[in-house]
């Protein structure tokens, strides 16, 4: 109710804001100012927007100076609504129709080619790669499988528009519900522009206890004085990631969901571990970072030197109940519903100065200290002597980064040192970009990274005994990464990874000995038990990736292409079932689509097939109780093709989506899982719409 109120408060004050701008805009225009597509363009990839003017006008300022003072004829293109990103590059609204929109179009609107998605939307991905090097140098939290929907950070999207912009995401869901995503931006002002957006989804699933649900509020505003001396960005994110957990489905359950019986086919009537689990991921951050120019650049000297802060606040949540008798996790410490309760805090503070010339390049040295807090809510009678249950560390950093620009060549250096606290992390990277002859482009990097294990696996608690662990002992994780792409336009690009672990962390799946002649079950097949591991060999991880796009005419071809090996150095010639790291040796994706135009160029179409597959591997186990993944070495999945057929279209500002998921599940066997007792899901047909309003 609260978030409501503020979206509709914040839409009330956009409204009015807007309402005064627009009559001071109209009353120096003497006619309406009316906004066209392109389509020809939009077709080809490039979008357009003509602001027309009838007759001539006073002077007066327009939103983001698309009209100034003696007001002409002026094109507003579709360049000039911005969108930027915590270390990404500036980029604009993008209303084409394009292959890799098509990859984009699910939960987490993005590509996830490495992730391997549950039945449910709004559930877990497991991986089918890995990049170790992503992720913040600061311990984090567990509950990892959750936060690939998270927004962190650098997810939070800032704009800039000459007009109000609004985008809404439709998209169906598994059986009951359906996700949308609503973003309204305005420039009130040249200086001034906030954004507020709304992301729920609701998804009931096919098996029994799997629904899942979602909920991400965000407002998001940047500002800058006329002279642009002073500049700052803020937001504010409240998040709230729910999913019931049914631990998949059991033996007899696999069975017979492998059998192909047509009595089964309805899902809802296999039997499942778990019918009365859930876990919740919650989290709220609110975020400033703003710089103040001691030095601007002007018309003899494009020299500049800026002092900037930034301060974070973030507290997360992660919980886990169960009111069932279940002991698929062992056996508990109090004769209780499970009510297990984790929470993270962060306040971060970063003080930086920043020096540009055009000639040196751009140098940028910061501080940063911040305060954790990791703690464990447990039942008031947990006895005094059992495991600690807050953690408090703190972390004081030296940063410098420095990026040079020559000729083409880019250069982009960066340095952190831990130089005060109890966990300490330091990252060396080295990144250079290089435009070569015939529109080749490569790119090189080279990193050294040590930092902490996240904060769960060194201490967790929990009602259920096994899940109770105190490891102050564990070494810092050290990563070495060797990386390098090189891209053509027309051949595609070649991607190479080559990285070293050293310490690697993770969890291990337990299985207790049984006597093979007793008539019950092996406890694996009732029990999932877990622990800690730190890697004593260095693991070496290569990954080679080929991305093309062809086209002949209308056709199109787009293949994607990763080959994988994990070596222990203690046997490096070949992949062990005991290694820690588990992804598919090939991975492959490739889509053949056809796209036209229609009904006089009112309609942009593209139509095609899209084909998955990946070799046999020992995925890893799915832990609902930790929302995360274990390794485990006795079960493999892949193997399985997934074919997709799609058909999407454009009328101006719309893309509309259909999808006709895994439509051979039914005649290529049922043997399709993302993890261990997980199936993936069978054929479906989904819906989606993204549509774009400029006012």
């Amino acid at each position: 109710m609260l978030q409501r109120f503020f979206v509709s408060l914040l839409l009330m004050t956009f409204s009015f804001s807007w309402a005064q701008d627009r009559e001071e805009i109209v009353s120096s225009v003497s006619s309406v100012t009316t906004l066209t597509l392109n389509q020809e363009q939009a077709a080809v990839g490039i979008d357009s927007l003509a602001v027309k003017k009838e007759e001539p006008a006073k002077k007066k300022k327009f939103i983001e100076q698309v009209l100034k003072e003696e007001v002409i004829d002026t094109v507003v293109n579709i360049d000039m609504y911005q969108i930027f990103q915590d270390g990404s590059k500036t980029v604009f609204v993008d209303t084409t129709l394009t292959i890799q929109k098509e990859y984009k179009t699910n939960f987490l609107r993005k590509d996830y080619f490495e992730l391997l998605p549950f039945v449910n939307m709004g559930h877990a991905f497991n991986r089918l790669g890995y990049d170790f090097t992503e992720g913040s140098l600061q311990p984090q939290m567990g509950a990892r499988s959750k936060h690939f929907s998270f927004f962190e950070v650098e997810d939070i999207k800032y704009y800039r528009v000459p007009t109000p912009l609004t985008e809404l995401f439709f998209r169906t869901t598994m059986e009951q519900g359906q996700m949308s995503d609503a973003l309204i931006t305005v420039n009130t002002s040249p200086q001034f522009n906030f954004a507020v957006a709304y992301r729920g989804m609701r998804s009931q699933g096919k098996y029994v206890n799997q629904r899942s649900n979602s909920e991400a509020f965000r407002v998001s505003f940047t500002y800058q004085t006329e002279n642009e001396r002073y500049k700052a960005k803020a937001h504010y994110v409240s998040q709230n990631l729910g999913n019931q957990e049914n631990g998949g489905i059991t033996a007899e359950g696999i069975t017979l969901f492998e059998s192909g019986d047509p009595d089964f086919i309805e899902r809802s009537v296999l039997d499942v571990r778990l019918k009365r689990a859930e876990n919740t991921l919650k989290g709220k951050r609110s975020f400033l970072a703003h710089h103040f120019a001691l030095v601007q650049p002007n018309e003899s000297d494009e020299s500049s030197w800026t002092v900037g802060h930034q301060i974070m606040d973030e507290t997360k949540s992660y919980i886990y109940t169960d009111s069932s008798v279940s002991g698929y996790f062992g056996t508990r410490v109090y004769n209780t519903s499970i009510n297990d309760r984790v929470r993270w805090k962060i306040l971060t503070n970063r003080f930086e100065t920043k020096l540009i010339n055009p000639l040196l390049g751009e140098l940028t040295a910061a501080l940063d200290y911040s305060t954790i807090d990791y703690f464990f809510e447990v039942p008031e009678d947990t006895p005094e002597e059992s495991l600690p249950l807050a953690l408090e560390t703190n972390q004081g950093f030296l940063n410098a980064d420095y990026v040079f620009n020559w000729r083409g060549f880019d250069l982009t250096a960066h340095f952190n040192k831990t130089i005060l606290g109890d966990r300490l992390s330091d990252e060396i990277s080295v990144l250079g970009k290089i435009s070569l002859k015939n529109e080749m482009f490569f790119e090189g990097k080279l990193s050294f990274i040590n930092k902490s294990p996240n904060l769960n696996f060194i201490r967790y608690r929990s009602n259920y005994a096994s899940y109770n662990w105190h490891n102050e002992n564990l070494e810092n994780e050290k990563i070495t990464n060797l990386s390098a792409t090189l891209s053509h336009p027309k051949w595609g690009s070649v991607s190479g990874w080559l990285q070293r672990l050293e310490n690697f962390t993770y969890y291990n799946q337990l299985f207790a000995e049984v006597d093979p002649l007793a008539e019950a079950p092996p406890l694996f097949e009732s029990q999932l038990l877990t622990e800690v591991v730190q890697s004593n060999d260095p693991i070496t991880y290569l990954k080679l990736r080929y991305q093309s796009h062809y086209t002949l005419g209308k056709f199109a071809l787009t293949n994607t292409a990763q080959y994988q090996k994990v070596m222990n150095d203690n046997s490096p010639d070949n992949i062990s079932d005991a290694q820690a790291i588990n992804v598919p040796e090939w991975n492959l994706r490739s889509t053949i689509s056809f796209s036209s135009d229609a009904f006089q160029k009112a309609l942009f179409f593209q139509t095609g097939i899209t084909g998955h597959y990946f070799t046999r591997y020992y995925a890893d186990q799915y832990n609902p109780l930790l929302g995360d993944f274990i390794r485990q070495d006795r079960h493999t999945i892949g193997e399985y093709p997934r074919i997709d057929l799609f058909v999407n279209a454009k009328i101006k500002q719309t893309r509309i989506y259909f999808k006709y998921e895994h439509i051979n599940s039914s005649f290529t066997g049922y043997d399709f899982y993302t993890a261990v007792g997980y199936p993936y899901r069978d054929r479906i047909i989904r819906f989606g719409v993204v549509w774009n309003f400029f006012q």
